[in-house]
């Protein structure tokens, strides 16, 4: 092998690796999230979040508008229009998303959908405290790793997303592992 050759050769390599570092590094962010999600989730559970009557839903809310005094015009209307009309059948939808997300994002399962989906979930929680008392860059932060996770496919390190690709080859519409 000439040296022009072998110079390519581990640069290719060696971008390869490094490659595989990032997604492993991308792939701590993916599990931290997870758990984040689901010990969300447990808490939610616990606490009577997702009760089928909607009132755990409506309590949240109440807190977040009246006594945070967080969520800009816009979004309040568009949560009183939606979510606040039908709060039993939005607290099941929460209770199943929220943990399928943490779920996939621990096992890195449709990495790239639950990382968009997340951020979405996030960025939500962001607009709800938004010009209220508590801390907004909490939900910044957990928004932006979402996505990083998301664009990164993490879930192609250590996760079964790899196993999908090993055995489907890449998605044929988009990154969806």
């Amino acid at each position: 092998m000439n040296m022009r050759a072998d110079t390519e050769h581990n640069g290719s390599k060696s971008m390869g690796q490094t490659e595989n570092r990032l997604r492993q590094a991308a792939a701590i962010l993916r599990i931290t999230v997870g758990v984040i999600l689901v010990a969300t989730w447990f808490d939610n559970l616990q606490g009577g979040i997702y009760a089928a009557d909607g009132q755990g839903i409506v309590g949240l809310f109440n807190y977040l508008f009246n006594d945070n005094g967080g969520g800009p015009a816009f979004y309040r209307a568009i949560i009183n229009g939606t979510i606040l009309q039908v709060p039993g059948l939005f607290a099941v939808f929460q209770l199943v998303a929220e943990l399928l997300m943490g779920l996939a994002l621990l096992v890195g399962l449709l990495t790239p959908l639950a990382g968009v989906g997340a951020a979405l979930f996030f960025f939500n929680l962001f607009l709800a405290y938004l010009g209220g008392q508590d801390w907004i860059w909490t939900y910044v932060l957990l928004t932006v790793s979402a996505l990083v996770v998301a664009l990164s496919q993490a879930g192609r390190a250590w996760g079964l997303d790899a196993l999908l690709l090993r055995r489907l080859g890449e998605p044929p519409r988009g990154p969806i592992w």
